[in-house]
């Protein structure tokens, strides 16, 4: 099953289990053994795992958004939704399937995760050599145009077809399933090595490229499962490390959050925030859902 490349894998998730405005009489489900009803779903669902977690996700989310959410633009999530569905072609709908998500809850879920990285951007020191060494890693910003073929065979025939002369409009548009840059015949916006919605076998791949307008000659399987045909458009200079280092500290703190080794900091990190924002969980029964948040880091802070 493909998987979505969803940029930063942490350890909070934006659930789609909105249960909370649930609590009537209202039946949900007929049988001869007896019925359900909404309330006693809402019940059952607070007692679960699932839904305590949930709950947590609800509560995180709703405070990041209010204190972070201003730093996250409705382009920045069309950018990242637009850049990964272009990179799953005619198959992005049924990967949406199989990920039980949609277009909606997965644009949903990139904004939550860039509102989770702002959040924590803005609670975590980045040291200078942190930033020196990620200024050595650097790529500068790059465009290319992509082919995003429904297999390998038809990635090695498009591959043929550019090798025989055949223009790159004339393949993308024989050959790409994903029309989502149709009209720029398959090219992205422009990236370098900090993006979080370009697969790194892409960037890898493109970033080799050496010459303007040369392609990849065997084809690119990225870490989604996809085959990938990369036409290099542009390269710029590489820029100086302070003209980047935003973008290298946001680098840093997706590295950070994607490394589940931290996930005992970044509980402290969103402990603190919801601590500030006097967060108290009212209902008895989820009462305990924020606890390895809101005590997160109090037990250091006595000593």
């Amino acid at each position: 099953m493909r998987k979505f490349i969803w940029g930063l894998i942490i350890v909070i998730f934006g659930g789609g289990l909105i249960y909370l405005g649930f609590n009537s009489s209202k039946t949900l489900m007929t049988s001869d053994s007896g019925k359900i009803t909404e309330k006693e779903f809402v019940a059952d669902l607070k007692q679960s795992p699932a839904g305590q977690q949930e709950f947590a996700n609800l509560v995180i989310n709703k405070v990041l958004a209010k204190q972070y959410g201003g730093n996250v633009s409705k382009s920045d999530v069309q950018n990242a939704f637009d850049t990964q569905k272009a990179q799953y072609g005619n198959s992005f709908q049924s990967v949406l399937s199989s990920n039980n998500t949609n277009e909606s809850q997965f644009k949903n879920n990139i904004k939550n995760n860039l509102i989770m990285k702002a959040a924590v951007k803005a609670n975590y020191k980045v040291s200078d050599k942190q930033i020196e060494q990620a200024y050595k890693d650097y790529h500068q910003d790059t465009t290319v145009s992509l082919i995003t073929a429904k297999d390998e065979d038809s990635s090695k025939k498009a591959i043929d077809a550019l090798k025989s002369g055949d223009s790159w409009e004339t393949v993308y548009k024989k050959y790409s399933t994903d029309k989502t840059y149709a009209k720029q015949n398959g090219q992205l916006p422009a990236f370098d090595s900090t993006s979080t919605s370009v697969d790194s076998a892409i960037q890898t791949a493109a970033f080799k490229i050496e010459k303007t307008g040369d392609y990849t000659t065997t084809p690119v399987t990225g870490s989604n499962g996809g085959f990938y045909v990369i036409q290099l458009n542009k390269t710029t200079n590489k820029p100086s490390m302070n003209s980047v280092r935003n973008k290298l500290s946001e680098q840093i703190v997706t590295s950070f959050l994607n490394d589940q080794k931290n996930t005992a900091k970044i509980q402290e990190i969103i402990g603190q925030i919801l601590r500030k924002q006097n967060v108290s969980v009212k209902d008895t029964q989820l009462k305990n859902a924020l606890n390895a948040y809101l005590t997160a880091g109090l037990s250091k802070a006595k000593k």
